[in-house]
């Protein structure tokens, strides 16, 4: 609900109760609205800042869950997307071995971060590693790579890097609540993926690409 929307629902309340608006109005809308979302501002900035810390999964699962039970008490009806994407972060996911675990070096490394990807990207009804997510969503672009606008998506083959947490869905979702059954996992800030495929929508709905990760440096690769 927009400020405006809220102004008016506040103002027709103290016109009921014989208040004047002005003294009504300003201090109400205030506590109803911009309280709540600065709370449920500071609980998403602590969220993802606890998701990308680099410590154990268990230990990180024991530090989400109290914020997360917050955000979910005050928060999930007004965002819903954080909503599943923080449910997802306090279930136990399968920790994957790197093919590159007895090498070391710079290649080393990138095989870690894809495989880290992977771990939490989930896998599809078919059991490939690969899911939906929102390349636009209320306007925003969500990764970087592509000029992406409602009307100019990104093709088949374009890389793209994540430009916060993400999560990923088995199938583009209808207009309305997130079914949360629907959720398959996250993508990390930073990581990359491969469009497979897009799909449209009109242009203030969310515009959805079927996605894969890779490895970032990759970027020019086929």
């Amino acid at each position: 609900m927009g400020f405006e929307s809220v102004g008016k629902m506040v103002q027709f309340a103290a016109a009921a109760l014989g208040i004047p608006a002005a003294a009504a109005g300003t201090y109400s809308v205030y506590q109803t609205y911009f309280t709540n979302e600065a709370v449920c501002q500071k609980l998403r900035v602590s969220i993802i800042a606890t998701m990308e810390r680099n410590v154990a999964p268990d230990a990180k699962r024991t530090l989400l869950l109290k914020d997360v039970a917050e955000f979910d008490r005050k928060c999930q009806d007004t965002d819903p997307d954080a909503h599943g994407l923080f449910q997802a972060a306090i279930r136990p996911v399968q920790t994957l071995t790197p093919a590159s675990a007895v090498a070391s070096g710079p290649s080393a490394a990138v095989q870690d971060a894809l495989s880290k990807t992977v771990a939490v990207f989930g896998k599809s009804p078919a059991g490939e590693v690969r899911g939906w997510v929102p390349l636009i969503r209320s306007g925003e672009v969500i990764f970087e790579g592509h000029a992406t606008m409602p009307a100019l998506l990104p093709p088949p083959g374009t890389v793209l890097s994540a430009k916060q947490v993400t999560p990923v869905w088995r199938e583009p979702l209808p207009p309305g609540p997130n079914d949360p059954d629907k959720l398959q996992g996250r993508l990390p800030a930073g990581a990359c993926v491969r469009v497979v495929a897009t799909r449209s929508a009109p242009a203030q709905a969310r515009q959805w690409g079927e996605v894969a990760p890779v490895q970032c440096r990759d970027l020019n690769g086929p």
